[in-house]
């Protein structure tokens, strides 16, 4: 059985974020998508402090770009 897949462009405004699994095994999806909404240059940053804060025991690696 295949997956159910959703493929679109990447449109105006939207934000891409790419992350290890020592960023979504320490924040909640929700909690990535709101610092990575507030301040685009700011959010890998706010991203690895929050997990390490959340106990940060693997590597952190974020990269959030959104398309202007």
């Amino acid at each position: 059985v295949e997956p159910d897949v959703m493929v679109k462009g990447f449109l105006k405004d939207d934000i891409l974020i790419m992350c290890s699994d020592g960023l979504t095994n320490m924040v909640k999806t929700e909690i990535i998508y709101q610092e990575a909404s507030k301040n685009i240059e700011q959010a890998p940053k706010e991203l690895v402090e929050i997990a390490n804060n959340n106990g940060g025991y693997d590597n952190i690696t974020a990269i959030v770009i959104k398309n202007i």
